[in-house]
């Protein structure tokens, strides 16, 4: 490792002695500290990812290459597609100037949904023989003029000329022959089908596939083709059909437009044939509808014109008159109120008379006693009288005859005369007040019964007015459809006839390629990432420090051997220095005192004796006195690499066959003592367990440094967990990819049982060149190297 880069869990060498112990038994030395809380659990693992498609490069290579490989036979059978386009123009609607005309037939929105109905495309589909599609273009000339029964069947179908072009065989798509006959005879007739080819059309010796929808099944993928687009309020109509023949998408699109253009130009002309036709129906009901309310306010006024009314004539000079009939009935309440007022006076100066004399002037100031002839000659003769009288006084006296005899004649007109004439005048008067009431009451209620004939005969003329509105409205629009429907002009017209295109619009064929090579590289990685997490084998130092609950103490790098045998040495650099992380990392971690471990494995085959011996001689330069210890009863083989006798050994002292001194064989390497498994025996892992073995141990720490042991597997049997309990301590070496996870984490669990301090986890064989282990590795051009002295290089 460089520098400060530490991946999580593995312990700082200048640090590592303040670290605890990364799991412990119930058993461990007093003095340790617990182990440390649980790890986090990590967000997206990248890192992992990244390792497990390097790790899987050459299945991604497979895959993707395949995958790319089948898009690009996938693409030989799809045809490029082109695409037509047409313009249609749509009129505006029409402005209040100009000539009349009618106004739009659609909508800006509804003209897109008329290209699509079936009475447009339906159409098409007929005229353009969408229903029939040969397999391939060039034998589109073989089905002219084929067409359809009332009834027929749709499908697949086969149509094989013989090697001479004299006859043919139909089949259903699945060869089932239909009939058979010669060339130039109708084909199709059992199934509907009204063909009849020319036999140069069909040639000789071939194969022609086609199929057969229905009319309308053929509209329905006309409209699924055909794209329309149209700006709000806009008056320009675009399409665009897209296709695999260019020419029969021209055809077809300039079908599509011109059925557009006729069915839209046929709709306005029936709208306003309807129009006109609804317009003069309402006219008519209009004029009829006119005519009856004139006749009801004439019939009305015809039997109202001899009653009194409100309206008057106007004289020549006046600006404004009043009514005649109220002009007469308010005259006649003046002369009753005048007639019932002089009455009234002559009865007064009746009645006053009697009481004193009868004052001749009072009947002056009555006016019907002015206008009285008979009244105003007795008053007149009266006058006369009394001023013949007053002039003879003055001559006679009242003795005298001509006096008394003008006295009795003035008496006479007084008390007879002029009474008489006033009581008759009295009863004039009576008489024409009681006939003028008779009339004032007759006109009174001719009065009241005017607003009642008068609001009726407004009704009447409102009504015949209204009628006179709307006929004359409707009557105005009739004139107008009619203009309209005479001087008609379609909405629409084509401004850019579809030409058939030269080039394919849009070529899927990169696009398959494209997506069938990213589909396959998403897919091989889905499947290294699916077997990367099905794989239960070590793979990663995550895997040691979250899921196993491990420090990692190092990482031994894998080393190649070249094409001579010979080691690179840049990579045996690396693996020394790993071992020198771990020989610290251990020395660090240990605490106090000699060190005592057992270094074990889950699994055979994992590098634990490699571990061992190799930490052994790296502990032996560092100037500890070392001792390796195989305890390997089973299958030990360090002997071989010490190149040592392996018996007597362990299990010998054990056995009580031999003693200290003689089991420890020195080794060439200068402070490393080799002590060998020794004699096998089939009770040997209960030797372990002894107390001898006790007393060995106390013995070797008091003797040497450092003691490592070298056990077997932990999967082997007890003798790991029994050499762990002698010891005190365990480290485990892990192998990538060859460490089964699972069975790891369950011997860890037997060991938390027992009184083992477990110190960490060595990994071996590990790829510094993978993402997942780049911190592992140590800079290249650092090692250490052995320099020649001076006294050398002078010689």
């Amino acid at each position: 490792m460089t520098g400060n880069q530490l991946l999580p869990g593995t312990p700082d060498p200048d640090e590592a002695s303040n670290l605890p112990a990364a799991r412990s038994g119930p058993g461990a030395m007093a003095g340790f500290e617990a182990p440390p809380p649980p790890l986090p659990e990590p967000g997206v693992q990248w890192g992992r990812y990244m390792a497990a498609l390097q790790r899987y490069k050459w299945l991604i290579i497979a895959v993707t290459v395949l995958g790319t490989a089948a898009s690009v036979l996938a693409t030989r059978f799809l045809h490029p597609e082109y695409t037509a386009t047409a313009t249609i123009y749509i009129e505006p609607k029409p402005d209040d100037g100009g000539p009349i005309r009618a106004e739009g037939l659609l909508q800006s929105y509804a003209w897109t949904e008329l290209l699509t109905t079936g009475v447009v495309l339906d159409s098409v589909a007929l005229k353009q023989m969408l229903f029939v599609s040969p397999n391939e273009p060039k034998d589109s000339a073989a089905f002219r003029g084929f067409g359809l029964a009332d009834s027929f069947y749709t499908g697949e179908y086969l149509l094989r000329i013989g090697r001479t072009g004299e006859n043919w065989t139909l089949f259903t798509g699945s060869k089932r022959p239909l009939e058979s006959g010669a060339a130039g005879d109708s084909i199709g007739r059992k199934v509907g089908f009204r063909w009849k080819p020319e036999p140069r059309a069909l040639g000789r010796d071939r194969e022609i596939r086609f199929s057969v929808v229905t009319p309308r099944d053929a509209s329905i993928a006309l409209a699924a083709q055909l794209t329309s687009n149209m700006a709000q309020d806009g008056n320009f109509l675009r399409l665009a059909l897209t296709g695999n023949d260019p020419r029969r998408l021209s055809r077809s699109l300039n079908a599509v437009i011109e059925q557009f253009v006729s069915v839209a130009a046929d709709l306005k002309r029936r709208k306003l044939a309807i129009l006109t036709e609804t317009l003069e129906e309402q006219v008519q009901y209009a004029a009829e509808q006119l005519r009856d309310a004139e006749g009801q306010l004439e019939s009305y006024r015809v039997r109202t014109i001899t009653l009194p009314n409100e309206s008057a004539p106007i004289a020549a000079g006046l600006e404004v008159t009043q009514s005649t009939v109220l002009t007469k009935y308010f005259q006649q309440k003046m002369d009753l109120d005048q007639i019932q007022q002089d009455r009234k006076a002559l009865e007064d100066v009746l009645t006053r008379s009697t009481a004193g004399g009868l004052a001749m002037d009072a009947f002056q100031t009555i006016p019907a006693a002015r206008n009285a002839t008979d009244m105003n000659r007795a008053l007149t003769e009266l006058s006369t009288a009394e001023a013949e009288l007053r002039a003879l006084r003055y001559r006679y006296t009242d003795e005298h005859r001509p006096v008394r005899d003008l006295q009795d004649r003035i008496n006479t007109l007084r008390t007879q005369t002029i009474p008489a004439y006033a009581n008759a005048l009295i009863q004039q008067l009576r008489a024409q007040e009681s006939a003028l009431q008779g009339q004032i009451g007759t006109q009174s209620r001719e009065l009241q019964s005017i607003p009642t004939r008068t609001i009726t005969e407004q009704r009447y003329f409102r009504e015949m007015e209204s009628a006179k509105a709307l006929f004359l409205m409707l009557q105005t629009r009739y004139e107008e459809a009619k203009l309209a429907l005479a001087s008609a002009i379609p909405d629409v017209k084509v401004l850019d006839p579809a030409i058939a295109p030269t080039r394919p619009s849009s070529n899927s064929a990169p696009r398959i390629i494209l997506m069938g090579f990213l589909a396959s590289l998403a897919l091989a990685g889905a499947l290294a990432i699916l077997l990367d997490q099905l794989d239960k084998r070590f793979r990663y130092p995550d895997q040691v420090t979250r899921e196993l609950g491990l420090s990692i103490l190092g990482a031994i790098p894998a080393i190649r051997k070249l094409r001579l045998g010979n080691q690179d040495p840049d990579e045996a650099s690396q693996a020394v220095e790993a071992f020198r992380t771990i020989r610290l990392n251990l020395v660090h971690s240990y605490g106090a005192g000699p060190i005592r471990l057992t270094i074990s494995s889950p699994g055979p085959g994992e590098g634990k004796s490699l571990v061992c011996s190799n930490l052994a001689l790296s502990f032996a330069e560092a100037g500890y006195k070392t001792l390796l210890v195989d305890g390997d009863i089973r299958r030990g083989e360090l002997h071989r690499m010490f190149n040592v006798d392996r018996r007597p050994g362990l299990l010998d002292y054990l056995a009580g066959a031999a003693q200290v001194e003689e089991i420890l064989r020195p080794t060439s390497h200068g402070g490393l003592t080799m002590l060998p498994c020794g004699t096998r025996r089939h009770h040997g892992p209960e030797m372990l367990g002894s107390g001898r073995m006790s007393e060995l141990m106390a013995q070797l720490k008091s003797r040497f440094n450092v003691v490592i042991v070298d056990s077997p597997p932990l999967g082997a049997g007890i003798d790991p967990f029994v050499l762990g309990t002698a010891t005190g301590h365990i480290v485990l070496v892990l192998r990538s990819g060859e460490t089964d996870r699972q069975m790891a984490e369950e011997k860890l669990k037997l060991i938390d049982r027992l009184p083992i301090r477990l110190l960490g986890a060595i990994l071996n064989d590990i790829d510094t060149s993978a993402t997942a282990y780049k911190y592992y590795s140590y800079v290249y051009g650092y090692a250490a190297e052995e320099e020649p002295s001076r006294l050398t290089a002078g010689t």
